[in-house]
């Protein structure tokens, strides 16, 4: 795993953007995820300032989303799909809908829902470049604590630390219970996996993920096991429990794992 420490949210955006840049100007045809939630708002911008910058262009591309919650369509402010169409698909010059998948959280059939967002990933040899954030629990996307970890798209039951969270993305109170997400299968087995975290408050789970065991109990370690390349970037604030001594911004730091 590759160890990125940058100084601020703004470093870690411009960093990860010029990634997922790098990768459709090489291959034009990439399938992309991006995470909903807060951490990849600034990414999301910087994407959409070089797309309409004529930096990169994404005509070619095709978008997944990572996940959803159940109940939830993008008519609700906070959605996962809210936020990505929102925040990134409607600034895209050129981009048609039929080159995004996202999950609908409203459908009445979750297994078909799961189906069609499973054949989306397959017919496009997977998923080229995913952008991951943390939860406070570990979860990646909707994958919760002691997930199957051989699964595609899949329905969760929501842990007790994502519904005390969840409140701060929305402006009113929704009895959620369930998620729908790629599953550990498809994430793990992405050509480029960058997971992202900024801020104090993610310190001491970013110390778990880095530095403790690979288990399914806290699912972002086991990225650490993943088939593609795997990145990690951090600002300052978020290294703050861990201390690995990696001068900030310009150094790499090999971590003591196997690299892939």
């Amino acid at each position: 795993m590759d160890i990125r420490i940058k100084r601020n949210a703004q470093d870690v955006a411009t960093y990860v953007s010029e990634k997922i840049i790098a990768t459709v100007q090489k291959k034009p045809k990439s399938l992309i995820c991006i995470a909903g939630g807060d951490t990849p708002l600034l990414t999301m911008q910087e994407l959409v300032r070089a797309n309409r910058a004529g930096e990169v262009d994404f005509r070619e591309a095709s978008f997944v989303g990572l996940d959803e919650w159940v109940g939830l369509g993008r008519d609700v402010k906070g959605s996962c799909q809210q936020t990505l169409y929102d925040n990134f698909f409607d600034k895209l010059v050129g981009v048609r809908e039929e080159q995004i998948c996202f999950f609908d959280g409203k459908t009445a059939d979750l297994t078909a829902e799961c189906a069609r967002v499973d054949r989306f990933v397959a017919e496009r040899g997977g998923i080229d470049f995913i952008l991951l954030g943390v939860g406070m629990n570990g979860h990646i996307g909707f994958n919760e604590p002691f997930v199957p970890v051989d699964t595609d798209c899949h329905v969760v039951e929501l842990d007790d630390v994502t519904k005390t969270v969840m409140s701060k993305y929305f402006d009113e109170e929704f009895p959620l219970t369930q998620g729908i997400s790629l599953g550990m299968q498809q994430i793990m087995t992405a050509k480029q996996i960058v997971l992202v975290t900024t801020g104090a408050k993610k310190a001491e789970i970013v110390a778990k993920v880095v530095m403790g065991e690979i288990t399914d109990a806290v699912p972002a370690t086991l990225l650490r096991n993943a088939t593609g390349s795997v990145s990690f970037v951090m600002d300052q604030d978020a290294n703050g429990i861990l201390k690995m001594g990696v001068k900030v911004e310009d150094e790499k730091h090999n971590s003591a794992w196997t690299e892939k």
